[in-house]
């Protein structure tokens, strides 16, 4: 009986493997610049375990690569980070940002994991999606202790179980005519993706103050105003039901224009980012029922895949852009 190590990777699992790499390496430049300017100590703290969590998986990662004879991307490294560069962010957006940092590992070690055939690749991304969760878990109890977890609005419990009896439903409308408010499932979207824009537009804020060249200057202006709109226009759904809404901090971002990260990490960064908002749109676009709320997400779905383009333009223009495997063209 051959062992698992024995058969080919199939291509599912040489794509998950190979992406996993770089954004492993990319994370772990990022948390190592949020560990020098960090000062509070249960911060700290949680911030060490996570960059653990991100080392060792990497370092599995690799293994599986080099043993399947994969060639290794190149992805980030010490040259990308600038942990002498003065502070940038709070230790509050370290939280937050890492907050979010983990649900899109949980995300996507998921779809990993569902992809992968073989017994190791599957253990090696079950393993990292309970990372993942971990991770989750001890920012939420961090950000829960010290009062800065936003959470989702509370609404009174249905007194009944009850069907939809009319259309008027879908167009956002109550029996009487009225605007219906938000319902669960449409609220626990839209207030995730606002907490997810305001976490983007202070990290554009301070990517746009510290990037080098002009152009990734002037992208992260537009990205940053991409989300800020998103969340004016989210939040508009939320206060139309009388619901609270995640609030950005302006204190998040100092005004250091000295760079911690390198251009090419910066635009990585924003992939990822408009790659997760891509596929929250999406799943929002597909619960929610009130045909306004579909199409704001139609629109916000459009917004983010130009802005997607932009970013892979001008990474392919600096030649920041790695290859993902693909099989040799066939001789004929």
């Amino acid at each position: 009986m051959s062992s698992p190590e024995s058969v080919k990777l199939t291509s599912s699992e040489m794509a998950s493997l190979w992406t996993e790499y770089i954004t492993h390496t990319h994370n772990s430049c990022v948390l190592e610049y949020f560990l020098a300017k960090v000062e509070d100590l249960e911060v700290l703290d949680v911030l060490k375990k996570t960059k653990l969590f991100i080392e060792n998986s990497l370092s599995k990662t690799k293994q599986l690569l080099e043993s399947a004879g994969v060639p290794l991307p190149t992805g980030f490294d010490s040259s990308d980070v600038d942990t002498n560069a003065p502070r940038l962010f709070s230790d509050s957006f370290f939280l937050l940002y890492t907050k979010n940092l983990s649900r899109v590992m949980v995300a996507s070690c998921s779809l990993m994991f569902t992809m992968s055939t073989r017994k190791d690749i599957r253990g090696h991304f079950k393993e990292c999606l309970l990372g993942a969760t971990t991770v989750f878990d001890n920012i939420s109890d961090v950000l829960l202790d010290k009062g800065l977890y936003t959470r989702p609005p509370f609404i009174e419990s249905p007194q009944r179980s009850d069907f939809i009896e009319d259309k008027e439903y879908l167009k956002g409308n109550n029996l009487l005519g009225e605007q219906r408010p938000l319902n669960a499932v449409e609220i626990s979207h839209v207030f995730g993706n606002v907490e997810a824009n305001v976490i983007g537009s202070a990290l554009t804020k301070g990517f746009q103050q510290t990037a080098d060249l002009k152009e990734v200057r002037e992208f992260m202006e537009d990205a940053n105003q991409l989300s800020k709109k998103i969340v004016n226009l989210l939040t508009d759904f939320l206060t139309g039901s009388q619901l609270p809404t995640p609030m950005p901090s302006e204190t998040q971002v100092f005004s250091s224009t000295h760079p911690p990260f390198s251009d090419r990490l910066m635009m990585y960064q924003i992939s990822i980012l408009t790659a997760a908002g891509l596929s929250d749109y999406a799943t929002s676009l597909a619960t929610s029922q009130r045909n306004d709320l579909k199409k704001q997400y139609s629109d916000l779905l459009a917004s983010t895949a130009k802005l997607a383009k932009e970013v892979e333009n001008l990474m392919i223009e600096n030649s920041w852009k790695e290859q993902p495997p693909q099989q040799d063209k066939v001789k004929s």
